[in-house]
Protein backbone atom coordinates (compact mmCIF):
# COMPACT_ATOMS: atom_id res chain seq x y z
CA UNK A 1 0.00 0.00 0.00
CA UNK A 2 2.51 2.60 1.44
CA UNK A 3 4.92 2.97 -1.32
CA UNK A 4 8.37 5.23 -1.71
CA UNK A 5 8.96 6.73 -5.28
CA UNK A 6 12.36 8.03 -6.48
CA UNK A 7 13.21 9.17 -10.44
CA UNK A 8 16.22 5.46 -10.78
CA UNK A 9 16.60 2.74 -12.77
CA UNK A 10 14.56 -0.10 -11.90
CA UNK A 11 16.88 -2.95 -11.65
CA UNK A 12 17.43 -4.91 -9.15
CA UNK A 13 20.88 -4.55 -6.91
CA UNK A 14 22.85 -6.22 -4.31
CA UNK A 15 26.32 -5.08 -2.76
CA UNK A 16 28.52 -6.34 -0.02
CA UNK A 17 30.20 -3.12 0.97
CA UNK A 18 33.66 -2.55 0.02
CA UNK A 19 36.21 -2.34 2.07
CA UNK A 20 35.70 -5.94 3.76
CA UNK A 21 35.66 -6.04 7.29
CA UNK A 22 37.91 -8.30 9.37
CA UNK A 23 36.87 -11.99 8.82
CA UNK A 24 35.65 -12.34 12.21
CA UNK A 25 32.98 -9.51 11.44
CA UNK A 26 29.08 -9.90 11.63
CA UNK A 27 27.31 -10.39 8.82
CA UNK A 28 24.14 -8.16 8.90
CA UNK A 29 21.97 -8.21 5.45
CA UNK A 30 19.03 -4.69 5.02
CA UNK A 31 17.02 -4.28 2.85
CA UNK A 32 16.14 -0.73 1.61
CA UNK A 33 12.39 0.31 0.88
CA UNK A 34 13.43 1.55 -2.40
CA UNK A 35 16.22 1.79 -5.10
CA UNK A 36 19.41 2.49 -3.56
CA UNK A 37 19.49 6.55 -3.44
CA UNK A 38 19.09 9.84 -1.61
CA UNK A 39 19.31 9.06 2.32
CA UNK A 40 20.58 5.26 1.54
CA UNK A 41 24.26 6.54 0.69
CA UNK A 42 24.76 7.02 4.24
CA UNK A 43 25.13 3.47 4.70
CA UNK A 44 27.08 3.42 1.94
CA UNK A 45 29.64 6.14 3.69
CA UNK A 46 29.04 3.91 6.71
CA UNK A 47 31.39 0.76 5.35
CA UNK A 48 33.90 3.54 4.90
CA UNK A 49 33.78 5.71 7.99
CA UNK A 50 33.99 3.12 10.66
CA UNK A 51 30.41 2.94 11.37
CA UNK A 52 30.13 -0.49 10.64
CA UNK A 53 33.61 -1.49 11.10
CA UNK A 54 33.98 -0.14 14.89
CA UNK A 55 31.50 -2.36 15.95
CA UNK A 56 32.31 -5.41 14.38
CA UNK A 57 29.71 -5.89 11.31
CA UNK A 58 29.89 -6.30 7.62
CA UNK A 59 26.61 -5.02 5.85
CA UNK A 60 25.57 -6.09 2.49
CA UNK A 61 22.16 -4.73 1.01
CA UNK A 62 19.31 -5.32 -1.50
CA UNK A 63 16.98 -2.62 -3.21
CA UNK A 64 13.57 -2.53 -1.88
CA UNK A 65 9.74 -2.15 -4.08
CA UNK A 66 8.22 0.08 -1.74
CA UNK A 67 7.68 -0.71 2.20
CA UNK A 68 4.96 -3.26 1.89
CA UNK A 69 7.79 -5.19 0.01
CA UNK A 70 10.85 -4.65 2.13
CA UNK A 71 7.97 -5.57 5.36
CA UNK A 72 7.13 -8.67 3.54
CA UNK A 73 10.62 -10.06 2.87
CA UNK A 74 12.47 -8.96 6.31
CA UNK A 75 9.23 -10.86 8.15
CA UNK A 76 10.11 -13.83 5.55
CA UNK A 77 13.72 -13.65 7.16
CA UNK A 78 14.92 -12.58 3.76
CA UNK A 79 16.87 -9.86 5.21
CA UNK A 80 17.79 -9.09 9.01
CA UNK A 81 16.99 -5.96 8.81
CA UNK A 82 15.64 -3.21 6.50
CA UNK A 83 14.42 0.33 6.18
CA UNK A 84 10.44 0.42 5.92
CA UNK A 85 7.66 2.88 6.27
CA UNK A 86 6.90 3.12 10.14
CA UNK A 87 2.29 2.75 9.41
CA UNK A 88 3.23 0.57 6.76
CA UNK A 89 5.25 -1.94 9.01
CA UNK A 90 2.38 -1.68 11.82
CA UNK A 91 -0.25 -2.81 9.17
CA UNK A 92 1.85 -5.81 8.17
CA UNK A 93 2.19 -6.53 12.56
CA UNK A 94 -1.76 -5.86 12.61
CA UNK A 95 -3.49 -7.52 9.79
CA UNK A 96 -1.04 -10.36 8.49
CA UNK A 97 0.89 -11.20 11.64
CA UNK A 98 4.47 -9.94 10.03
CA UNK A 99 7.31 -11.16 12.25
CA UNK A 100 8.85 -7.87 12.62
CA UNK A 101 9.48 -5.44 15.25
CA UNK A 102 11.40 -1.85 14.89
CA UNK A 103 14.15 -0.48 16.23
CA UNK A 104 14.88 3.14 16.02
CA UNK A 105 13.15 5.75 14.12
CA UNK A 106 14.95 7.10 11.02
CA UNK A 107 12.71 9.88 9.41
CA UNK A 108 10.92 11.66 12.59
CA UNK A 109 8.76 13.37 10.36
CA UNK A 110 6.29 11.72 7.88
CA UNK A 111 7.65 12.97 4.19
CA UNK A 112 4.03 13.16 2.94
CA UNK A 113 3.35 16.46 0.71
CA UNK A 114 2.53 18.20 -2.64
CA UNK A 115 4.84 19.10 -4.89
CA UNK A 116 3.17 22.82 -6.96
CA UNK A 117 4.24 25.54 -8.83
CA UNK A 118 3.91 28.98 -7.10
CA UNK A 119 1.46 30.51 -9.91
CA UNK A 120 -1.14 28.27 -8.42
CA UNK A 121 -1.48 29.92 -5.02
CA UNK A 122 -1.20 26.70 -3.74
CA UNK A 123 0.76 27.21 -0.07
CA UNK A 124 -0.65 24.82 2.34
CA UNK A 125 -3.22 22.41 2.50
CA UNK A 126 -6.36 24.25 2.75
CA UNK A 127 -5.00 26.38 -0.57
CA UNK A 128 -5.95 22.57 -2.28
CA UNK A 129 -9.95 22.88 -1.79
CA UNK A 130 -10.69 23.85 -5.70
CA UNK A 131 -7.58 22.71 -7.47
CA UNK A 132 -6.78 19.41 -9.00
CA UNK A 133 -4.91 17.09 -7.56
CA UNK A 134 -3.21 13.83 -8.84
CA UNK A 135 -1.54 10.88 -7.69
CA UNK A 136 0.12 7.82 -8.29
CA UNK A 137 -1.42 4.01 -7.54
CA UNK A 138 -0.83 2.87 -3.89
CA UNK A 139 0.40 6.70 -2.83
CA UNK A 140 0.57 6.80 0.93
CA UNK A 141 0.31 10.68 0.84
CA UNK A 142 -3.36 10.83 -0.72
CA UNK A 143 -4.83 8.38 2.04
CA UNK A 144 -2.96 10.61 4.58
CA UNK A 145 -3.81 14.22 2.64
CA UNK A 146 -7.77 14.13 4.56
CA UNK A 147 -6.23 14.14 8.10
CA UNK A 148 -4.07 16.83 7.38
CA UNK A 149 -6.88 18.96 5.93
CA UNK A 150 -8.93 18.19 8.72
CA UNK A 151 -6.53 18.97 10.93
CA UNK A 152 -6.55 22.65 9.19
CA UNK A 153 -9.70 22.85 8.55
CA UNK A 154 -10.44 22.49 5.11
CA UNK A 155 -12.32 20.08 3.31
CA UNK A 156 -10.71 16.97 1.15
CA UNK A 157 -14.01 16.33 -0.94
CA UNK A 158 -13.82 20.12 -2.15
CA UNK A 159 -10.19 18.92 -4.03
CA UNK A 160 -10.96 17.16 -7.56
CA UNK A 161 -8.50 14.38 -7.10
CA UNK A 162 -7.11 11.74 -9.94
CA UNK A 163 -5.19 9.32 -10.21
CA UNK A 164 -2.08 8.91 -12.59
CA UNK A 165 1.21 7.07 -13.01
CA UNK A 166 4.23 8.12 -11.34
CA UNK A 167 6.12 8.92 -14.42
CA UNK A 168 3.41 11.58 -15.57
CA UNK A 169 2.67 13.68 -12.61
CA UNK A 170 5.64 16.05 -13.01
CA UNK A 171 4.74 16.47 -16.58
CA UNK A 172 1.22 16.96 -15.79
CA UNK A 173 2.00 19.96 -13.56
CA UNK A 174 4.22 21.36 -15.73
CA UNK A 175 1.58 21.72 -19.03
CA UNK A 176 -0.61 22.41 -16.37
CA UNK A 177 -3.26 20.08 -16.59
CA UNK A 178 -2.90 19.69 -12.55
CA UNK A 179 -2.14 22.01 -9.58
CA UNK A 180 0.32 19.53 -8.08
CA UNK A 181 0.86 16.23 -7.34
CA UNK A 182 1.59 14.07 -3.66
CA UNK A 183 5.32 13.05 -3.72
CA UNK A 184 7.54 12.98 -0.54
CA UNK A 185 9.87 15.87 0.72
CA UNK A 186 12.67 13.84 -0.62
CA UNK A 187 11.38 13.22 -4.06
CA UNK A 188 10.58 16.73 -4.22
CA UNK A 189 14.23 17.80 -3.31
CA UNK A 190 14.98 16.70 -7.30
CA UNK A 191 11.93 17.84 -8.72
CA UNK A 192 12.02 20.98 -8.17
CA UNK A 193 15.35 21.69 -9.78
CA UNK A 194 13.73 20.17 -12.77
CA UNK A 195 10.58 22.66 -12.47
CA UNK A 196 12.81 25.55 -12.14
CA UNK A 197 14.81 24.16 -15.14
CA UNK A 198 11.88 24.20 -17.11
CA UNK A 199 11.52 28.03 -15.95
CA UNK A 200 8.38 27.76 -13.06
CA UNK A 201 9.32 28.40 -9.76
CA UNK A 202 8.44 25.38 -7.77
CA UNK A 203 6.52 24.80 -4.57
CA UNK A 204 6.35 22.12 -1.75
CA UNK A 205 3.90 21.79 0.74
CA UNK A 206 5.07 19.35 3.61
CA UNK A 207 1.57 18.59 4.92
CA UNK A 208 3.34 15.18 6.89
CA UNK A 209 4.94 17.07 9.58
CA UNK A 210 1.87 18.37 10.95
CA UNK A 211 0.61 14.93 11.35
CA UNK A 212 2.87 14.49 14.19
CA UNK A 213 3.80 10.40 13.05
CA UNK A 214 6.75 8.76 11.89
CA UNK A 215 7.59 8.22 8.42
CA UNK A 216 10.66 5.57 7.46
CA UNK A 217 12.06 3.45 10.43
CA UNK A 218 14.25 0.49 10.45
CA UNK A 219 12.43 -2.73 11.23
CA UNK A 220 14.06 -6.16 12.18
CA UNK A 221 13.25 -10.00 11.78
CA UNK A 222 11.66 -11.32 15.21
CA UNK A 223 13.85 -14.45 14.66
CA UNK A 224 17.41 -12.41 13.93
CA UNK A 225 16.42 -10.38 17.35
CA UNK A 226 16.15 -13.27 19.16
CA UNK A 227 18.60 -15.22 18.29
CA UNK A 228 21.67 -12.70 17.45
CA UNK A 229 20.27 -9.71 19.87
CA UNK A 230 24.19 -8.41 20.40
CA UNK A 231 24.05 -8.02 16.43
CA UNK A 232 21.00 -6.38 16.03
CA UNK A 233 21.54 -4.18 18.57
CA UNK A 234 25.27 -3.30 17.16
CA UNK A 235 23.38 -2.90 13.63
CA UNK A 236 20.98 -0.20 15.30
CA UNK A 237 23.62 1.54 16.47
CA UNK A 238 25.74 1.44 13.19
CA UNK A 239 22.81 2.77 11.52
CA UNK A 240 22.66 5.76 14.14
CA UNK A 241 26.13 6.03 13.67
CA UNK A 242 25.89 6.63 9.89
CA UNK A 243 23.02 8.68 9.82
CA UNK A 244 24.34 11.10 12.26
CA UNK A 245 27.55 10.85 9.99
CA UNK A 246 25.27 12.09 6.92
CA UNK A 247 24.53 15.87 7.89
CA UNK A 248 28.34 16.80 8.63
CA UNK A 249 29.58 15.43 5.14
CA UNK A 250 26.90 14.39 2.99
CA UNK A 251 29.38 15.03 -0.20
CA UNK A 252 31.31 11.79 1.07
CA UNK A 253 27.92 9.47 1.24
CA UNK A 254 27.07 10.30 -2.06
CA UNK A 255 30.44 9.96 -3.32
CA UNK A 256 30.31 6.21 -1.68
CA UNK A 257 26.71 5.74 -2.78
CA UNK A 258 28.50 6.97 -6.54
CA UNK A 259 31.97 4.63 -6.20
CA UNK A 260 29.07 2.10 -6.74
CA UNK A 261 26.21 3.37 -8.46
CA UNK A 262 28.36 5.67 -11.44
CA UNK A 263 25.05 6.26 -13.79
CA UNK A 264 23.87 8.47 -10.96
CA UNK A 265 23.35 12.23 -10.93
CA UNK A 266 25.78 13.49 -8.19
CA UNK A 267 23.46 16.57 -7.75
CA UNK A 268 20.26 14.92 -7.93
CA UNK A 269 21.41 12.39 -4.83
CA UNK A 270 22.74 15.45 -2.64
CA UNK A 271 19.55 17.26 -3.45
CA UNK A 272 17.75 13.92 -2.12
CA UNK A 273 20.16 13.02 0.80
CA UNK A 274 19.19 16.86 1.92
CA UNK A 275 16.04 16.12 1.92
CA UNK A 276 15.99 12.83 4.20
CA UNK A 277 18.86 15.02 6.39
CA UNK A 278 15.74 17.02 7.15
CA UNK A 279 13.22 14.60 8.10
CA UNK A 280 15.42 13.01 10.35
CA UNK A 281 17.67 15.88 12.06
CA UNK A 282 14.75 18.56 11.79
CA UNK A 283 11.79 17.41 13.09
CA UNK A 284 10.86 18.37 16.60
CA UNK A 285 10.44 14.64 18.22
CA UNK A 286 14.50 14.33 16.79
CA UNK A 287 15.17 17.72 18.71
CA UNK A 288 13.42 16.30 21.68
CA UNK A 289 14.50 12.59 21.64
CA UNK A 290 17.13 11.73 19.16
CA UNK A 291 16.96 8.25 18.00
CA UNK A 292 14.97 7.57 21.14
CA UNK A 293 11.02 6.51 20.71
CA UNK A 294 8.39 9.27 21.71
CA UNK A 295 5.46 6.73 22.64
CA UNK A 296 2.95 9.80 21.65
CA UNK A 297 4.55 9.87 18.02
CA UNK A 298 4.08 6.22 17.94
CA UNK A 299 0.74 5.60 19.07
CA UNK A 300 -0.34 9.11 16.60
CA UNK A 301 1.41 7.05 13.38
CA UNK A 302 -0.99 3.85 14.24
CA UNK A 303 -3.77 6.02 14.58
CA UNK A 304 -3.49 8.13 11.01
CA UNK A 305 -2.28 4.79 9.64
CA UNK A 306 -5.67 2.92 10.89
CA UNK A 307 -8.23 5.80 10.41
CA UNK A 308 -6.65 6.65 6.53
CA UNK A 309 -7.32 2.57 5.74
CA UNK A 310 -10.85 2.71 7.50
CA UNK A 311 -9.66 0.22 10.52
CA UNK A 312 -10.52 0.52 14.03
CA UNK A 313 -7.48 1.88 15.64
CA UNK A 314 -6.55 -0.67 18.58
CA UNK A 315 -3.10 0.17 19.42
CA UNK A 316 -2.68 -2.70 21.88
CA UNK A 317 1.32 -2.00 23.20
CA UNK A 318 4.63 -0.75 22.73
CA UNK A 319 6.16 -4.05 22.41
CA UNK A 320 3.88 -4.98 19.45
CA UNK A 321 5.54 -2.88 17.23
CA UNK A 322 8.93 -1.86 19.14
CA UNK A 323 11.72 -3.89 20.37
CA UNK A 324 13.79 -2.51 22.92
CA UNK A 325 17.32 -3.84 23.65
Amino acid sequence: MFRSHFFAATTAVSIALLPQASAAADQVKMLFDWIPGGIHSAWYAGAKNGCFADLDLEFSFDRGSGSVDTVAKVAAGLGDIGMADFGTMMLGVSNNGAKVKALTPIYSDAPFGIMTVASTGIGSVSDLEGKKLASGPGDAGILMLPLAMDLAGSDFSKVESEKADFSALLGLLLQGKIDGHTTFLTTSKILSAVVSNAGKTPQFVHFGESLDMYGSVLIANEQFLAERPDVARRAMEATQCALKAAPTDPEAAVDALLELFPEKKRESELAAIGGGIELIFDSSAHAENGFNWDETRVRTTHSNTMKAQGQAAEFGSMSDYIHNF
